[in-house]
């Protein structure tokens, strides 16, 4: 589990520390490149200290997996008193903050995508099921069915044109993973820059934006959904 803010206050217990560890680890050696004498050596403990507090090294990835899915769950949150446009803007400048501050979950939710069946055995039972299944319950229900109330709000208030929320949510996240893994994967192996975050937040939205635009006419032809306050127009290019 993440820990609270008052939680952060006090020294971690070893249970965290090799949580924390293991987040670690796979961000920088992947989900399958480390062991458990890797977890131990920079905690100062031995291995059977580990056994302890975990029956296995697949114990420790189904509780990291735990973390990963408990803090997606939080994702999408339901901002009435904003317009949906800044909502839904506000959610996924969370999701990117979520990835780029957690590294080991982008690891994670790619090996997830390669597993048959709809999710590796480590991220399926901190779940609770499959992808498909984690739409209509378990632990990121709720999550997913905030995301269809932002969607639906600016729909019906003709702010975003009529999009299945399934198709945005992947769109969303198959973008930010890829971006933070392709062509190289140096976000992952470092705390990124504000610069860095802020860069990518601006990408995912002009994406999510697109997506979202309302046609008019044929197929081409896009308005383009309400800038933010504050937020300046980019030049354009004189028509040649």
């Amino acid at each position: 589990m993440p820990r609270t803010i008052a939680a952060r206050n006090r020294p971690a217990t070893t249970r965290e520390r090799i949580l924390d560890e293991a987040e670690r680890l796979i961000a920088v050696k992947g989900v399958y490149g480390f062991t458990l004498r890797d977890i131990a050596a920079p905690l100062g403990v031995q291995v059977p200290a580990i056994y302890k507090h975990y029956k296995s090294r697949d114990d420790v990835l189904i509780e990291v997996s735990r973390r990963f899915i408990t803090l997606l769950s939080t994702q999408f949150e339901l901002r009435p008193w904003l317009a949906p446009v800044a909502a839904l803007h506000a959610a996924l400048d969370g999701l990117v903050e979520l990835l780029m501050a957690h590294p080991a979950y982008v690891r994670l939710a790619l090996v997830d995508f390669a597993t048959p069946g709809g999710g590796m055995e480590y991220v399926n039972r901190a779940a609770g099921g499959s992808f498909k299944e984690n739409f209509v319950r378990g632990p990121l229900a709720a999550m997913h069915a905030r995301l269809r109330e932002i969607l639906k709000t600016g729909i019906k208030g003709g702010e975003f044109r009529a999009v299945n929320a399934s198709d945005f949510y992947r769109l969303v996240k198959a973008s930010i993973l890829i971006r933070l893994a392709f062509p190289d994967d140096a976000l992952l192996l470092r705390r990124p820059s504000s610069a860095e975050v802020r860069a990518a937040k601006r990408w995912l939205w002009d994406i999510a934006a697109r997506h979202l635009a309302r046609l008019h006419g044929s197929q081409s032809e896009a308005e383009p959904i309400a800038r933010l306050p504050g937020r300046r127009p980019r030049p354009r290019s004189p028509k040649r």
